[in-house]
């Protein structure tokens, strides 16, 4: 096998050089390489592995590759998106990159661009993944809505919350509850999305199965998970995700009933403690379409503040009875929605 080697803008490529196709098990060290080059980290291939799971018809990326070197990635994450009482197949959009090589002039179009478009026809027209959404920052909102049609749907602000040193709490509700640490499989979060869901009518469904691709098996990252109980009750009336790095206590994930307001002052206690024992100075969130919680959250020092990356929401649908109107008007995120933690 010939060693890796950067191909030069001036060498002459043609279209007769470029192939723009899905995955193929053996890809994954050449797009991990691509990332970890253009992003200037060094994530192992663990990491991908865990993030890229063997998908049953095949994982939801595409590749260009020129002159037989990988040289741009458009790629989802597969979930199971609920707008009202209509249940999608979704593709969350992650790791897209181009290198230096593909940036030249080849064709009319840009290799990016058609690697994207290789990707709406073959996972999104197909109808194997009819709706698509992101979070991209500035400059990638910018390209995505000129030549993406990322503006399909109004992009959402996120609504990002933060909290610095936690004051001691007050009020008894939350002891009305008790906590138990999460399992890797947690059946209990099946009865806990069927008891809520009602309350988060457009959101990912977050189910036992979605907390076991999202939140175990991490190479690197533990997950603080907790769900919460009334104290003579075995049925979950809360769950939630937090990890812990850098001076930060993240909220990665929040289920709950909006019935049992201890529950989520448990929660808060919870966090708190959490942060003090991992030397976190703040914590932070998203939380978008979850004015109750939103409105507990404040009442313990959380604020809203702007999102660190200037990140929005974006979406596209290539079903029309996907209803992008109710998505932009009511959709719940929080940070587990993207791969920020």
């Amino acid at each position: 096998m010939e060693p890796h080697r950067k191909l030069d803008l001036g060498e002459g490529m043609s279209d007769k050089d470029l192939v723009i196709r899905p995955f193929r098990p053996g890809d994954e060290r050449a797009l991990n390489r691509g990332f970890n080059e253009v992003f200037r980290r060094d994530r192992p291939l663990e990491e991908w592995s865990w993030k890229f799971p063997a998908e049953p018809d095949g994982r939801f990326i595409m590749v260009a590759v020129l002159a037989g070197e990988v040289v741009a990635q458009y790629a989802g994450l597969p979930v199971r998106f609920r707008i009202d009482d209509a249940e999608w197949t979704a593709t969350q959009i992650v790791d897209v990159f181009a290198t230096r090589a593909a940036r030249g002039p080849l064709g009319r179009r840009g290799i990016w661009v058609r690697t994207v478009d290789q990707y709406f026809d073959v996972f999104g027209r197909s109808g194997r993944a009819p709706l698509l959404f992101g979070f991209p920052g500035r400059r990638h909102r910018k390209l995505g809505i000129l030549q993406l049609g990322y503006d399909s749907m109004d992009p959402q602000p996120i609504n990002f919350l933060v909290r610095r040193c936690p004051t001691p709490m007050t009020g008894g509700r939350r002891l009305l509850y008790r906590a138990e640490l999460g399992r890797d499989w947690e059946p209990r979060l099946d009865f806990l999305w069927r008891r809520v869901r009602h309350q988060y009518p457009v959101a990912v469904v977050r189910d036992a199965r979605h907390a076991l691709r999202r939140f175990a098996g991490h190479p690197t990252v533990r997950y603080h998970r907790f769900l919460i109980f009334p104290r003579l009750s075995s049925e979950p009336v809360a769950f939630a995700v937090f990890r812990s790095d850098k001076g930060r206590l993240r909220w990665a994930d929040l289920v709950w009933d909006h019935r049992h307001p201890g529950a989520l002052d448990l929660l808060v206690h919870l966090s708190g403690r959490l942060a003090a024992q991992t030397g976190c100075e703040v914590e932070e969130l998203w939380l978008n379409g979850d004015a109750a919680a939103q409105s507990g959250l404040s009442r313990h020092g959380f604020e809203v503040a702007p999102e660190p990356d200037d990140l929005v929401m974006v979406a596209r649908a290539f079903d029309a009875a996907v209803d992008l109107v109710a998505l932009a008007e009511g959709v719940y995120l929080t940070l587990g929605d993207s791969d920020l933690v």
